[in-house]
């Protein structure tokens, strides 16, 4: 395995087999993960057309780091996730065919310290999982409907800097996320911004951020949204705690602005009962259209990974508080005799937030249900089962069957990491 790794890492950066020596200090790592499910009423909430699925999906990632020199290291990670059990015409019988299988996400270069600060300039993961502006990389979410395969993950083209000194940490981002290629005027689109966290002390944490995501026009104003936020985080009283406020700014052409804004705040609280108890609770807003003319009010992120639920944001790609607020319940427990095992429930709520032009005001409920097995730290298998009771107001309005059965999923997923 590890040379087949090698072999990736030097195809990437170099394309000469013969550049072995640059290998110093190699390391890596990777996953592998099946995530097997069927679903029910999925497409239409009606039971009656019977509108079973039932999928595999499979993804392996392998990330690989080496020292080109004493300041600058290499990062790779090759990625296959294009096909699904069953599909035949992707198995691979010579080596090339398999090489060329892998896209290479994250493919950059890192240097150290250089003018005080960190540097990476590549194909590259940024953000976190989850987060509600910005986020590229591996998303682990169950599936999404209506693709080939659902473990996707997206790389980002550009560079970042970092730095950090004492409670301070900061970084900034220049990246091209499309490139219109022989379009002329450039049909581009562009990302600047800059994040920063304080850490004042284990009770509070804040951070604020500014992102400006550019997309050019041809023949007319290019779009300029801005999004700019607030947070604060941290433990009081036995209680974690996460709170952000994020604000639009900018223009969508030249006579219109954006003015959306969103909120978002959770806590937790742990508990040792019988095991590890975690209760757990959040609620999100974001702003929705009133049909301006000279406004979009509606809450517009830069790439959100925001995606409560296993069938609302995950499998019916429902991401972003872009006119949508919700909340969610929950709790899990790690049994005090079974420490492998931790058992999971939520119970989730989305509506509308500005029903202007719309016969509907609520989306509906989700209860999603979770079993987790750590068999050790690389091995892990997960049972899952979800419901999402949609309103029926709402399923009148966007289905032809006017009917508002459930949608269930049940899955099952197993994680190797070496």
């Amino acid at each position: 395995m590890k040379k087949v790794i090698a072999i990736l890492a030097l195809v990437a950066l170099t394309g000469n087999i013969a550049s072995a020596e640059l290998l110093k200090n190699f390391k890596y790592d990777g996953k592998i993960e099946i995530n097997g499910f069927s679903t029910n009423n999925l497409s239409d909430t009606h039971s009656d057309l019977k509108d079973k699925t039932s999928d595999v999906n499979a993804r392996v990632q392998i990330n690989a780091g080496f020292d080109l020199n004493e300041d600058v290291n290499a990062v790779i990670s090759a990625v296959r996730c294009q096909d699904q059990y069953g599909d035949s015409a992707n198995g691979e019988s010579a080596v090339n065919t398999a090489m060329d299988s892998f896209d290479f996400e994250q493919s950059y270069l890192n240097l150290k310290g250089v003018l005080g600060f960190d540097h990476k300039i590549g194909r590259q993961y940024y953000g976190n999982e989850g987060d509600l502006i910005v986020y590229y990389g591996p998303r682990s979410v169950h599936t999404v409907y209506a693709t080939a395969n659902n473990l996707s993950v997206t790389g980002l083209e550009g560079y970042t800097g970092w730095y950090k000194t004492g409670k301070l940490d900061m970084h900034a981002v220049m990246a091209k996320f499309n490139n219109g290629v022989g379009n002329q005027p450039d049909l581009d689109t562009d990302l600047v911004g800059v994040s920063a966290k304080y850490d004042l002390m284990d009770e509070v944490k804040i951070g604020a951020y500014i992102y400006e995501a550019k997309d050019y026009k041809a023949g007319t104003s290019d779009f300029t949204k801005d999004v700019v936020g607030v947070k604060a985080m941290g433990k009081f009283m036995g209680f974690d705690y996460y709170a952000e406020l994020a604000k639009n700014y900018g223009y969508k052409g030249a006579d219109v602005n954006y003015t959306g804004s969103a909120i978002l705040a959770n806590v937790k609280y742990d508990l040792d009962l019988m095991g590890k108890w975690s209760f757990m609770g959040e609620m999100a807003r974001g702003s929705g259209d009133k049909a301006s003319a000279t406004k979009d009010e509606r809450f517009t992120s830069v790439n959100t990974d925001y995606r409560p639920g296993i069938i609302w944001g995950a499998q019916l790609n429902n991401t972003g508080l872009g006119n949508a607020t919700t909340w969610n319940l929950g709790a899990n427990w790690t049994p005090a005799k079974v420490e492998k095992l931790t058992l999971t429930g939520k119970l989730y709520n989305f509506a509308v937030t500005e029903d202007t032009g719309l016969t509907y005001d609520r989306y509906g409920n989700e209860l999603d249900l979770c079993a987790n097995w750590q068999h050790s730290e690389n091995v892990g298998l997960k049972a899952y089962y979800a419901m999402f009771m949609p309103e029926k107001d709402y399923t009148d309005a966007i289905g032809a069957f006017k009917s508002d059965d459930n949608i269930t999923t049940l899955g099952a997923a197993l994680t190797v990491k070496f």
